[in-house]
């Protein structure tokens, strides 16, 4: 619920504090179901009956969320708290607060020294027991309960978190592998750009976007000039600096020119980048830019100093085009007629 929420804030206000936010869901959270909860037994010798829910949503926003909750902000919560339930002039209350509070930072440091699944899950558990205990002795005495009735609600709270821990423990890690997967499928490894696979797809959904909606889209592709060459005198090592340093620039200059244009690595020395709703003319400034920013950049790498061009297709997507390998084609096309000519140069066609 957060993620999506967050995602969506960002969309209409890009620069949004995400962590504020974060905290913001996770406050009401926290406050809707203890207060929510203590409401159904307020008045009732029940009002115990919820402290390891209690304790789970205090785990649950530090320990997993890790979310950056103020003091003054959980004194808050739980003054509203003792006050919806009458009980701001019990000691025992005040006691049961500040071991409360206690739980919150001492997950937080838990979660801040992790070191491996075991050992975090013995840090984890020794904590969690500790403070459920206490907590639960100051239920014991001021409700009267029975040491059998505060034994088992020990026991259920240190088994209920127990699952907690490899439930979230391993959808988190499912998601981990989901994540990496992703980024290995879209992403190259050298240059952490996007991948022909991201470009095959961001680029049919944009040629798709374009054709419905009669809207300019421009290609550029671009080759690295005499990069073999490179690689035969000064070696590998060299050659992927090389494409590591170029895809850096490049991705600068397209920050700098609009944030949403991307980067693609489509094949060893052969970028490509796509601008959505530009006309030739109008992406011949960033183009100009990406060249000339490579051609007056020197080369530095093992002891060597060098110069770097590039050699540039560029076209448009035309009423002809069928799909989106036409204008690939016309577009590698004008490259090549580039690269034939003299090289570091853009052609449009």
């Amino acid at each position: 619920m957060t993620d999506r929420i967050t995602k969506k804030l960002q969309k209409r206000h890009p620069t949004i504090n995400v962590s504020r936010v974060r905290t913001i869901i996770g406050l009401l959270y926290m406050a809707i179901l203890i207060v929510g909860a203590q409401l159904s037994v307020d008045g009732t010798g029940n009002g115990w009956v919820f402290v390891n829910f209690q304790i789970f949503a205090v785990v649950f926003i530090s320990y997993f969320l890790q979310l950056e909750i103020k003091f003054w902000q959980t004194a808050i919560v739980i003054v509203g708290f003792m006050g919806i339930n009458g009980t701001l002039m019990i000691p025992l209350s005040w006691l049961f607060a500040a071991i409360y509070v206690g739980l919150y930072y001492a997950m937080k440091l838990v979660k801040q020294h992790q070191h491996h699944t075991w050992t975090d899950f013995v840090d984890y558990s020794l904590v969690n027991l500790a403070f459920s205990t206490a907590m639960w002795g100051v239920m014991k005495f001021r409700f009267n309960l029975h040491l059998i009735t505060v034994g088992w609600e020990i026991l259920f709270s240190f088994f209920f978190m127990t699952i907690m821990f490899v439930y979230i423990s391993s959808v988190r890690d499912g998601a981990n592998t989901i994540a990496q997967l992703t980024y290995t499928t879209n992403f190259d490894e050298l240059t952490h750009v996007h991948n022909f696979y991201a470009y095959k797809n961001n680029f049919g959904q944009a040629f798709d976007h374009a054709q419905r909606h009669q809207e300019p889209l421009t290609l550029m592709l671009f080759d690295i000039d005499h990069f073999k060459q490179v690689n035969d005198t000064y070696g590998h090592l060299t050659g992927d600096y090389v494409l590591t340093t170029v895809s850096r620039m490049i991705t600068q200059e397209l920050k700098a020119s609009n944030p949403k244009l991307q980067l693609y690595r489509t094949g060893g020395e052969e970028f490509t980048i796509f601008f959505a709703n530009y006309t030739p003319a109008q992406a011949r400034t960033t183009v100009t830019a990406i060249a000339r920013r490579i051609r007056e950049t020197p080369m530095q790498h093992a002891g060597e100093t060098f110069n770097i061009t590039i050699s540039v297709g560029l076209t448009q997507l035309k009423s002809g085009d069928e799909n989106q390998v036409d204008t690939y084609r016309r577009a590698d096309e004008q490259l090549y007629h580039s690269k034939r000519h003299g090289r570091d140069q853009v052609t449009v066609g």
